[in-house]
């Protein structure tokens, strides 16, 4: 049997998104970014290009799921790290339930950023 997947890229601007960030503040940060998230990238030298690469990451798993029911937000999409550093995508089972992702749909993600811009790439399994 095949496994169906689904593919989602995306890549914003370092300036755009430090200039979201120095305009709006935490207001922006917290709808956008949980705390985890805000955490880590605060934490970081280039704290920009981690945050716009966390909003690529975002961005490419809803073009992955291909829209349909309901409408994500952002804060309900997280990028973790595992044990070895390497990020993943966590969406909470009940937001899984309301935008009609699959439980067993796994996420592999990629993400790259320099000093213009940061890209993010999710497979979306099921």
């Amino acid at each position: 049997m095949a496994i169906a997947f689904q593919i989602g890229v995306d890549i914003v601007s370092v300036r755009r998104m430090g200039e979201s960030i120095k305009r709006h503040g935490k207001s922006f940060l917290n709808k956008v970014f949980t705390a985890a998230e805000q955490s880590y990238c605060e934490t970081k030298r280039n704290k920009y290009e981690n945050y716009a690469a966390r909003f690529a990451a975002k961005e490419a798993v809803i073009k992955a799921k291909g829209g349909g029911a309901g409408r994500m937000r952002f804060k309900d999409i997280e990028v973790r790290r595992g044990k070895n550093g390497k990020p993943f995508i966590f969406i909470a089972p009940k937001v899984r339930r309301e935008m009609l992702i699959k439980p067993k749909a796994e996420f592999e993600l990629t993400m790259a950023h320099e000093r213009e811009f940061a890209i993010a790439t999710v497979v979306m399994s099921s």
